[in-house]
């Protein structure tokens, strides 16, 4: 109950731009199958809001090529004692900055606009349209009524598009609704969800049938985009093998979601991941991650330059060899022991 909550607050502002995105390829371009067109602006605008998180990923991956010999080391080094192993990374983590998780903030945030927009496709009247609520609760009684569905939480769900179909295939049955709520009812017989017979707020099903290209167009495009993403930022030199099966292994579970949600989402997912493509193109061009690779080098070259250097301190010693006072960089280690020396050498010297 909390979570359909959630998904609810997350789909108010989507649907505003979901409905900014229809008014603009309908009203204004007048486009064909304009709610398609809306889906692929939208799926272009919310990857243009997410792009300073797509950069620091760029930067973060090339900063985790960087650090992929040491990170290597440490677990060849420590193999036997993962404990010590955790140790030493976060000890890494600490002093040079690594941080294996910067990566994921992008797909984070990207399950919340995932399941805001199936809300938003199953619920275009409420979200979309901005129907008022209280014609919303008379399409919803009327439509049980004229089709004899089972009120349940299943056919609640879906209940908008059923309204829809059902203004648009029977519209002399909502002639009371037409009179009192012309505008509202003309913009929900206008909506059109569909691509010829392939319904948007449908569910794919396994079959042959023309529905089952949009989740493979959904699936081969992340394929693609997974590839393409992988050879721009640099991620094949950070994952390796794992990153290849992490990749098939996200494509597969994107096409077991092809078939949990409507056909809308799926076409989204395909479209965002077409921008993807050629975001990474860009992004490419912007940070070369082998260049950055090597500026993350060098700044953890001087950080241990720097470290080093704080650790020592220049001290005036004997040199055994020519009996001179000489000056030395030592270590706070080292020059301990030599403090620790010299204590010995001036008590073996009081107490002889």
């Amino acid at each position: 109950m909390f979570l359909q909550g959630l998904w609810d607050l997350i789909a108010i502002p989507l649907g505003y731009i979901m409905r900014w995105c229809y008014i603009f390829v309908n009203d204004i371009l007048h486009l064909p199958v304009s709610y398609v067109f809306a889906l692929f602006l939208f799926a272009l605008i919310t990857k243009i809001i997410l792009f300073p998180l797509a950069v620091k990923q760029q930067k973060s991956t090339a900063r985790m090529a960087a650090f992929q010999p040491i990170i290597a080391d440490i677990q060849k080094t420590y193999a036997k004692d993962k404990n010590r192993q955790q140790q030493e990374l976060m000890k890494l983590q600490e002093e040079m900055g690594y941080n294996p998780m910067a990566g994921c903030l992008p797909l984070l945030i990207q399950f919340p606009i995932i399941f805001g927009l199936v809300e938003v496709i199953y619920k275009p009247l409420t979200y979309m349209l901005r129907i008022p609520s209280e014609l919303v609760t008379l399409l919803t009684e009327k439509t049980y009524a004229i089709t004899g569905l089972e009120q349940n939480a299943s056919t609640l769900r879906m209940i908008e598009t059923s309204i829809i179909e059902q203004v648009k295939t029977n519209a002399g049955a909502f002639s009371d609704l037409f009179a009192k709520y012309p505008d509202a009812m003309n913009q929900i017989k206008d909506l059109n969800m569909s691509i010829g017979s392939i319904n948007l707020w449908e569910q794919p099903t396994f079959g042959f049938n023309l529905m089952l290209l949009i989740p493979l167009f959904s699936v081969v495009t992340m394929f693609l985009s997974t590839l393409f993403v992988s050879k721009a930022s640099g991620q094949n030199q950070v994952g390796g093998p794992n990153m290849k099966v992490m990749n098939v292994t996200m494509s597969l579970m994107f096409a077991v979601f092809s078939f949990m949600y409507p056909a809308g989402f799926s076409l989204y997912w395909g479209f965002q991941n077409i921008i993807i493509i050629f975001q990474s193109m860009l992004l490419r061009k912007m940070i070369d991650p082998d260049k950055y690779k090597e500026e993350a080098m060098r700044q953890m070259e001087e950080n241990k330059k720097r470290k080093k250097k704080k650790s020592q301190r220049t001290v005036k010693v004997l040199d055994e060899a020519t009996g001179e006072v000489v000056e030395k960089n030592l270590t706070l280690n080292e020059l301990d022991k030599l403090r620790l020396q010299r204590a010995r050498e001036i008590d073996e010297e009081r107490y002889k």
